[in-house]
């Protein structure tokens, strides 16, 4: 119907234009031919959102604009146009009207609660009668007790009360509404339903003919006054409609603003109701407990009992607190000896990792030499081999001779350093091992004095700061060995380098620098 509507329209305003009347099975085609319906009403000059959706998937508002914007572009006068195009398209439309009213009187009538949601098919029309959630009338007896009549009797009151079901749990909820209406009357559904029957029955078929006969001489009547109308009171009557619309519009919308700040004030008082209902219980919650100690306080008997538990509860403190120190003071001294006993214990870790670290780099020094000796000594078996037999091998014999006896006193030497080294830090170590004990021990002796001598806590201070300097002094003397053996060691690399001799041989460098140059300037002047 609105595919139609809407192309007749188009056809009416653009002339010599041909659109389809019916929407085709296929989606896609449907889907084209309304795009192409929304795009010939978007060029005639509609202002509103419109597509394929609106006119596929129409509502009722929306469509209503897209006829009104189409009937007010329809042409007014033309001369050139023939009887039937100068009815336009509201004659049409009452004509369409006046045939599916037609067609509806012709058929039987049919109750409401069979359709389903509430139309009938005719032809390729829908009809809709009633609303399609409308059920038939259906009652059932309900066990109520009178309110006419008076129970003295407790035991029929008893039963009403408990034994019978509620008004809800004696029928479904379609047949309550209908079964508390006719509770209090005497007929039942049936009777009425009789009676509808016998009155039908009874109506003569000629008042039936007589309807059919006045309806079709009105609707008649009726199209042609219809068509006599001029488009001018049409479009006049449209005007004042619409004038009416956007009056009862604008109505509409005052009256949800006032709605919302009325809302809005309701929720405002609510919210402060809720804040004075919260202080009052509070005001009234201090105020009672206010008079309970106001009237505890105003005996005096009550006064002396408070006083005597506020004494009696300052007593437990004090108590409590004694023995809280009781138990505090030897827990805290122990934790500052456990305290003193991890120190020193790191300090001996850091000490021993110190000597590891020392013992691995003379090691590696140790390797070095002696990888650096290897490689010497087969330097010296490699000339040994290229040298010739012509000369003399008594002399070379006695001179590695010489040098395998300096190796083998240098490895004495290292060797006796090695366990002279082993043997100082044994002593070390059982040095620090009897300073670590008697420290100890003197620590324990002294605490169990320091419990109740007060000379023997300060010397249990003073034995703590003793152990601090004599680690300290430790620190410092194996600080001090560890820079002698660096001087050491320069000095060494010092002398060696000395007895290299360095300076006399980069003089010689030199000269033979300065005679290469001369030898290379000869060749270039020969050349």
């Amino acid at each position: 119907m609105i595919v139609t509507a809407i192309s007749r329209c188009l056809e009416t305003i653009i002339p010599d234009t041909n659109f389809p009347k019916k929407l085709p099975p296929s989606m896609s085609n449907k889907l084209k031919i309304t795009s192409s319906l929304a795009a010939q009403i978007k060029d005639l000059g509609y202002r509103d959102d419109i597509g394929y959706q609106t006119i596929l998937y129409c509502n009722e508002a929306e469509i209503r604009r897209i006829f009104m914007f189409l009937i007010e572009k329809l042409p007014r006068e033309s001369s050139k146009t023939t009887h039937v195009e100068q009815t336009g398209y509201i004659p049409t439309l009452v004509k369409d009207i006046e045939h599916t009213v037609k067609k509806s009187l012709q058929q039987f009538w049919v109750p409401s609660s069979v359709l389903r949601n509430g139309c009938r098919k005719s032809d390729n029309i829908y009809i809709f009668n009633s609303l399609g959630n409308s059920r038939p009338l259906c009652t059932k007896k309900l066990k109520v007790p009178s309110s006419s009549k008076v129970y003295n009797n407790e035991t029929l009151k008893q039963y009403w009360v408990h034994n019978v079901p509620a008004v809800t749990k004696q029928c479904s909820s379609k047949e309550l509404l209908p079964s508390l209406l006719f509770e209090d009357s005497f007929i039942s559904s049936e009777d009425i339903s009789l009676r509808k029957c016998l009155k039908i029955a009874s109506r003569p078929t000629d008042l039936l003919l007589q309807s059919s006969e006045l309806v079709q001489a009105t609707t008649k009547a009726e199209s042609v006054k219809i068509t006599e109308m001029t488009e001018s009171e049409t479009e006049n009557k449209l005007k004042s409609l619409l004038e009416e619309l956007n009056l009862r519009k604008n109505k509409c919308l005052e009256l949800e603003d006032a709605v919302k700040s009325c809302e809005t004030q309701l929720k405002l008082a609510i919210k402060t109701k809720t804040e004075d209902e919260e202080i009052l219980q509070n005001t009234l919650a201090q105020v009672s407990l206010k008079s309970k100690t106001l009237t505890v306080i105003s005996k005096e008997e009550n006064l002396q009992k408070l006083k005597h538990m506020i004494e009696a509860s300052k007593n437990k403190l004090l108590n409590l607190t004694e023995q809280w120190n009781q138990i505090q003071t030897p827990l805290l001294e122990e934790y500052k000896s456990l305290q003193n006993a991890i120190s020193h214990k790191d300090l001996k870790r850091q000490q021993e990792q110190e000597k590891l670290r020392k013992l691995e780099e003379t090691q590696k020094t140790l390797k070095i030499d002696l990888n650096e000796k290897t490689q010497l000594e087969e330097e010296l078996r490699k000339k040994l081999q290229q040298i010739n037999k012509t000369h003399n091998r008594s002399g070379y014999t006695r001179r590695i001779l010489e040098i395998i006896g300096n190796i083998k006193k240098q490895d004495d030497e290292i060797q006796k350093i090695l366990n002279d080294t082993k043997m100082v830090q044994r002593e070390i170590s059982n040095l620090t091992g009897q300073v670590d004990r008697s420290f100890t021990l003197a620590d324990e002796l002294i605490f169990r004095d320091a419990k109740q001598d007060e000379t023997a806590r300060r010397a249990y201070k003073l034995l703590a700061q003793l152990r601090d300097d004599c680690s300290s002094i430790i620190k410092a003397v194996t600080d001090l060995g560890a820079v002698e053996r660096e001087c050491r060691n320069l000095q060494e690399q010092i002398d060696s380098e000395t007895g290299k001799e360095s300076a006399v041989k980069l003089e010689r460098v030199n000269k033979d620098l300065q005679e290469m140059r001369k030898e290379t300037e000869q060749l270039l002047k020969q050349r």
